[in-house]
């Protein structure tokens, strides 16, 4: 199973979960105020409250590599 990253929704405040193993790029958009995109492939878009330091550092931490036992 894989480890999900929370979120929250720019829209609600309510979390969002996101497969970090499924994103395709992060990425600010400029606007007021700018807004943190996750994409997923080309077709889905998700905006997300964190910014964009935030949100690459989860992701970061999802997928690194746990320590190996030895």
């Amino acid at each position: 199973m894989p480890k999900l990253c929370q979120f929250t929704s720019p829209a609600d405040g309510k979390p969002v979960y996101v497969n970090p193993d499924r994103v395709s790029v992060v990425y600010t958009f400029k606007g007021e105020p700018p807004d943190t995109i996750i994409a997923f492939g080309k077709d889905f878009m998700l905006g997300v409250a964190e910014s964009l330091e935030e949100t690459v550092a989860r992701l970061e931490a999802a997928t690194a590599a746990p320590p190996s036992i030895g």
